[in-house]
């Protein structure tokens, strides 16, 4: 067999030379049209994502200063980073645990802040709307640290850990992905 036809073209006599020709053009179009929808509607996903990611960033969070009580808005992700680093932490129900943890992490970070000027820091404490003090605990951190240095998040109710890592640690980290964002 020499030269195989394609079995609905005219070559194999079932359709007119013009309908094959008309199928082929009206397929491309098709597949063509399907493409560019698929574009865009990628395209109005991703601007409602972003949308939505900056309104819950910048409208509804903030940092309170226990010293004077004034409402600190939260930054927005889009926002150029200040901090070298800004350790994130999750806490829910912590208030045993969290001064040890945070005792050591900010004397290392000051600590390394001392020997290395460009080393700036920042701990943001989530807490997902504990039932104990750890909010307070939490807010004693500020007083001693200032708010430059440690802030606190209030969620209000509990959200779970990856509802907090999803909401408020969107940046890159070394280990992003311990934490499913799903949980």
């Amino acid at each position: 067999m020499a030269g195989a036809a394609w079995p609905l073209s005219a070559a194999a006599g079932l359709l007119p030379a013009s309908l094959s020709l008309t199928l082929l053009l009206g397929s491309l179009v098709v597949v063509l049209v399907l493409g560019v929808a698929a574009v865009f509607l990628e395209h109005i996903r991703k601007i409602g994502c972003m949308h939505s990611i900056e309104r819950t960033a910048v409208s509804d969070a903030f940092f309170e200063d226990p010293g004077s009580l004034k409402k600190v808005p939260c930054p927005s992700i889009f926002d150029p980073a200040e901090k070298y680093i800004s350790l994130i932490v999750p806490a829910y129900n912590e208030e045993c645990r969290l001064p040890e943890a945070l005792t050591e992490t900010l004397n290392y970070l000051k600590q390394r802040s001392s020997a290395d000027k460009s080393f700036t820091y920042e701990v943001l404490i989530v807490d997902d709307g504990s039932t104990d003090r750890t909010s307070k605990v939490a807010f004693e951190y500020v007083k001693k640290h200032n708010i430059d240095n440690v802030r606190v998040l209030l969620l209000g109710r509990n959200h779970g850990k990856g509802e907090a890592v999803r909401k408020h640690c969107l940046g890159d980290a070394p280990f992003q992905g311990s934490t499913p964002t799903h949980a």
